[in-house]
Parts: structure tokens; C-alpha cells; sequence
């Protein structure tokens, strides 16, 4: 070996590259430059899952405590498990299977249960699906309850209750999982609503009288609740015993001076309310006797504001379960209820011994189940009033009530532009009434299933009169539809059954023309009457004790015809009157019978 001198730094590295050469350390440039190997591709793909099991459409009702679930789970690389959650109790557990997949047993909370199936793969991913499961043991359940009559709207036919799934904000747009009629209780002036077939769970309620507008809306859950009233929106309480405060009151008179439009008074019963008068001004107000019997708003006295008891000026004012007597004013024309403004409704009312039981009409103006007696109370015998007298108005009805024994005046008497007298004893029995049914102003006329008498000491022989005084130039109609009651004329003097003045277009069919007098002679709107003279021979069940039920050879039975509709208002009687002053269904018993009762 040759030693070339060099400096010892140089001599340093040459020696060290040498040494890492032989050693294999060092690596030649085309080593140094080949690429480390990929890393692993990382999965991002989630799996798939369906139910299909009890049912694939997303919803399901159970009438058991438990349900049993399966469907299918797919993943590009493989599915790792499947779990499942039920957010209604909160309960959770796992599936057996992967891509067949079952559950056993999934307890349910009642009501609505939402579960969730979920799917994972071994990176983490997952997808889920949902079943809304509504558990209802023991099938289907009811809900009812009341709607306060002062939310009514009487003229309206769609007072409706709505109810939602869940919990929502009803609207015009909300769509209701169903809706029930609210409807009237027979012979009552209370109304109600049910339905019958619901699902467990959580639902939203709402009551409204046109569809747009909705109140009293409450949530609640079925079973838990199966009752929900709709009470009103403010209460006013009246009675002696009753601490005076914001809204309790002694007297009747003090409540309606404090009422707001809206308002219900209640009045308690088992009490006079002696010479207490007032002016109703609010408007909607309900006034309503409760405690059983009906409050007595009893005059003594001639009354100081020389109208009635009450003076009806707030428009739509309801009336409930009330009596009026003495209503006595200087001119003779006082009245329990005088009416001056638009809409009244009475319902279960008793006026008896008043000048007027009720005078003036004005706009739509409704009575029902109510009674009157004797009123026409004339001192002096000069101006004498009437039981029901409707001086005005645009529709004027009346219905399963009792109204007798009017003292000279009649006992029904409406000047209304229509006028709807259905399912009622109208009777003079022994009283000294004029005419029982008087519509001397015309307009378009039903009167339907009445049970109609003329007493003995009558005075006035005809029994019912129309268009006396003409027809007002106002667009009303001239035209009368008198159609399956039971006239009986206990005057043996005889008389006028019907009277018709002013040249009406009249439809007379289907009625009973029982006792002496002239009846309606036959022609193209006259037809299909039974006119039986004497009265036995209508086959009345006792006509003296004023039960008008056919007797098992009555030839009215199965006489009648279809007597058709007019103005959109069907003829066909769907009542008959049920003493006392209540109604009843008349039944459908194949051809229909000719009178006010159908024979059973």
C-alpha cells in the first residue's frame, strides 16, 4: 500500500465513506429516490337498512303493549350490526342478524313510539330508518265532551271540533286527523260533540264556527283524558248568597251592567228576583238560570222604563232556562223580553202573566223547548199583547215549544220576512185567545208537525191567518207552506181553519182538519188532508185530553204523500212535538202518515 500524504481532515472522510461503503450504509442515488408504498383507502360508504316488518309504509298502530320488527341491512364492505331505540320510553337494544335482520319484543309506551333501526358497518357508519308506532290496548278509544252554548254560532251549520295529531297551532291550513259536528241535546240548550273511534296519543283540540276561527284550543292525551269541555270565555256569577265581587254578583241587573261582549251570567234558581229590570247593551252575551229549576224574574210593580223585564239592545243575545211574569208597563204593551236590536235566542224559557211574553223581532230571532201562558194581561181590556209577538225582522223561528191559553191575543204572531213555526202545541184550550197563528205581514212561511187548536172560548173563530195587512214592498216572499199537522177546532161554533189573504203561493198537505168549520178546499196546492167532522172521527188517541197520537185505525195512517221542498228546504216533517215542550225523531215508517204524529 502507497501512503500519499494528505491533509488528516481529508484523509478523515475518505476513510469514513469507505468504511460505510463496505459496511452497505450508504445508498446510490437511485436508492435514495424509490417512493414509500400507499397508505390503506379509508371507508366512507354508509350502510342501508328498510323496515318491512310489521309494515314498510312508516307507520303503524298495535293494540298490544309490545311489537316485533324485521327488515334488511346491506353495506358495500359488510355490515358490522344493527341496533334499535324507541324515543317513546326511551328504551334500547340490538337486533339479531345483520343482513336479515329481526327484533323479538319492543316494549311500547301508549300512545305514539318512535323507532329508529339503525345499521353499522366497522368504520363507524351508520344509517337508520323509522317506524312510528301508535300503541292503542285495547283497540280504538272515545273522546266527548260539551261546547258551551255561548261559543255557538245558532245560524251557522258548522260548529265543528278539529282535532290534530300531536301537538299543533290549528288553522285554516292545519290539516285535523278528524272533526266531529258539535250538535244540540235533545230538549236541552246544551251542546256537544264526541268522537268515537280515536288511537292513543297525543293530540291538539279546537273548536270553531266557521273554519277559520279557532277556540279553546287544549292539548291533551287519550286515554288519560277521554272528556274535554269547552267552557266559556268569562263566567259571571249571580245569586243572593254570592260575596259581591269583580264577577259575582246579588242581582242580575248588576251583572249585566258589568258584562263585556262575550260574556256568560249565570243566575242561580231556588230565588225570586222581584222588580229587578235592566237594559242589556253588550253584545253576545249568554244569559243562563242554573241550579235545576229556572231563576223567576218576577214584576210587581208597572216597570219604571216602560218597555219589559229585560230590554234586549246588545245584538246576539242568548237567553237559557229563565222565567218572566208581570211584565206590566203604563201603555199595556210590557213585556218579559222586549227585543230592539239584531239576533235573540231564547231556549227554555216560561213567560207567563206578562202584557207580551216576548215582543219585537229585529234580525234572526230563535225560540225553543220554551213555554208560554196567558200572557195578555190587560187591565183595562184595551191594547192587549200577545204571547210571542215578532213586530220585525229577516227569519223568525219556533220550535219544540208550548205556547196556550193567550189572553186575547194570539198566541203566535209574526210579522218576520220568513217565518218557521215547526213541531210545536200551539192550543187555546180554555183560554179567550184571537187567533192561535197569525202572519199578517206574509213573507215566506213553514209551518211543519204542529199540533194546533182553536178553544171554546175563542175570540176570534179563524184559527190560522196569513197576509192579512199585505205585502210589504221589502223583497219579501208571498208564499205559506203548511204541511203535516193536526188542526182541531174545539169551537163548536165552528170557524175558519186557514185564512189566506194577499193572493200567496201556498202548498196545504198532509194535515189533519179535525171539528167543525171550513176547511181548505181541495185543489192543485191543496191536497192529501184529512178533514174529519166530527173530531172522532180523525182517530185521535184523546183528542179532549190534547194527545194527538193516531190510533190504530186512524185513516190517517199511511195517507200521506211526499210533499217535496221549497226554497231549498225540505218539506218532509223529521220531528214531532213531545209534551211537554220537547221534541222527539218521527219515525220512518214506510209511506208517511197523514198529521203531526207519525203512529207507532
Amino acid at each position: 500500500m502507497r501512503i500519499i500524504p494528505i491533509a488528516s481532515r481529508v484523509l478523515c472522510a475518505v476513510m469514513l465513506l469507505s468504511v460505510l461503503a463496505a459496511c452497505g450504509g450508504a445508498k446510490s442515488p437511485e436508492s435514495a429516490a424509490t417512493p414509500p408504498a400507499p397508505n390503506p383507502v379509508t371507508d366512507t360508504t354508509a350502510p342501508t337498512v328498510s323496515i318491512t316488518s310489521p309494515t314498510a309504509s312508516g307507520t303503524y298502530t298495535a293494540t298490544s303493549a309490545t311489537v316485533s320488527l324485521g327488515g334488511t341491512a346491506s353495506d358495500n364492505v359488510g355490515v358490522a350490526s344493527v341496533t334499535w331505540s324507541n324515543l317513546g320510553n326511551a328504551t334500547s337494544g340490538s337486533a339479531s342478524g345483520t343482513g336479515v335482520w329481526n327484533i323479538a319484543s319492543i316494549t311500547l309506551l301508549q300512545g305514539p313510539n318512535q323507532i329508529t333501526v339503525t345499521a353499522h358497518d366497522a368504520a363507524g357508519n351508520t344509517k337508520g330508518a323509522t317506524l312510528t308506532v301508535t300503541s292503542t290496548p285495547g283497540g280504538p278509544v272515545s273522546l266527548s265532551g260539551s261546547v258551551d252554548s255561548s261559543l255557538i254560532n245558532r245560524s251557522s251549520g258548522t260548529n265543528t271540533v278539529y282535532i290534530y295529531s300531536g301537538t299543533v297551532t290549528p288553522s285554516a291550513a292545519a290539516s285535523p286527523l278528524a272533526t266531529a259536528p258539535v250538535t244540540q241535546d235533545n230538549g236541552a240548550c246544551t251542546f256537544s260533540y264526541q268522537f268515537v273511534s280515536l288511537p292513543a296519543g297525543v293530540y291538539t283540540l279546537a273548536f270553531s264556527s266557521d273554519a277559520t276561527t279557532f277556540r279553546g284550543t287544549a292539548a291533551l292525551t287519550l286515554p288519560t283524558t277521554p272528556i274535554h269541555d269547552f267552557p266559556p270565555t268569562r263566567r259571571l256569577q249571580v245569586g243572593p248568597t254570592r260575596t259581591v265581587g269583580p264577577t259575582t254578583f246579588k242581582l242580575p241587573s248588576a251583572a249585566i251592567a258589568a258584562a263585556q261582549a262575550g260574556d256568560v251570567i249565570e243566575i242561580d234558581s231556588g230565588t225570586d228576583y222581584v222588580d229587578d229590570n235592566a237594559f242589556i247593551t253588550a253584545n253576545n252575551l249568554t244569559l243562563r238560570g242554573v241550579g235545576g229549576a229556572r231563576p223567576h224574574l218576577r214584576s210587581t210593580q208597572l216597570i219604571s222604563n216602560g218597555k219589559g223585564i229585560w230590554v234586549n239592545d246588545g245584538q246576539n243575545t242568548t237567553v237559557e232556562n229563565i222565567e218572566f211574569s208581570g211584565a206590566a208597563v203604563v201603555d199595556e204593551n210590557g213585556a218579559g223580553i222586549r227585543n230592539e236590536v239584531t239576533g235573540l235566542t231564547v231556549c227554555n224559557g216560561y213567560f207567563h202573566d206578562n202584557q207580551n211574553g216576548i215582543l219585537g223581532g229585529n234580525g234572526i230571532v230563535l225560540i225553543e223547548y220554551s213555554e208560554f201562558d196567558k200572557n195578555g194581561l190587560c187591565p183595562t181590556g184595551a191594547n192587549c199583547g200577545h204571547n210571542i209577538y215578532i213586530d220585525t225582522g229577516t227569519k223568525f223561528t219556533l220550535r219544540y215549544s208550548y205556547t196556550h191559553r193567550a189572553h186575547v191575543g194570539h198566541t203566535v204572531k209574526s210579522r218576520s220576512k220568513e217565518t218557521h213555526i215547526l213541531y210545536n202545541r200551539i192550543t187555546g184550550e180554555d183560554g179567550d185567545t184571537s187567533y192561535e197563528i197569525n202572519v199578517p205581514n206574509a213573507g215566506r212561511t213553514f209551518i211543519i208537525g204542529n199540533l194546533i187548536e182553536q178553544g171554546p172560548n175563542t175570540q176570534n173563530s179563524t184559527i190560522l191567518l196569513y197576509g192579512e195587512d199585505g205585502v210589504p214592498a221589502d223583497g219579501r216572499a208571498n208564499e205559506i207552506y203548511i204541511v203535516n199537522n193536526t188542526f182541531v177546532n174545539d169551537d163548536p161554533g165552528g170557524g175558519t181553519f186557514v185564512s189566506l189573504a194577499s193572493g200567496p203561493t201556498a202548498r196545504i198537505v198532509n194535515n189533519i182538519f179535525a171539528g167543525p168549520g171550513t176547511k181548505p178546499t181541495a185543489s192543485a196546492s191543496v191536497t192529501n188532508n184529512l178533514n174529519a167532522d166530527p173530531i172522532s172521527s180523525a182517530g185521535l188517541v184523546n183528542a179532549a185530553g190534547f194527545d194527538y197520537h193516531l190510533t190504530v185505525g186512524s185513516p190517517a195512517r199511511n195517507a200521506g204523500i211526499d210533499p217535496g221542498s221549497a226554497a231549498s228546504f225540505s218539506l218532509t216533517p223529521t220531528s214531532q212535538y213531545l209534551h211537554p215542550i220537547n221534541r222527539q225523531d218521527r219515525p220512518v215508517d214506510g209511506v208517511i202518515d197523514i198529521g203531526a204524529y207519525e203512529f207507532q
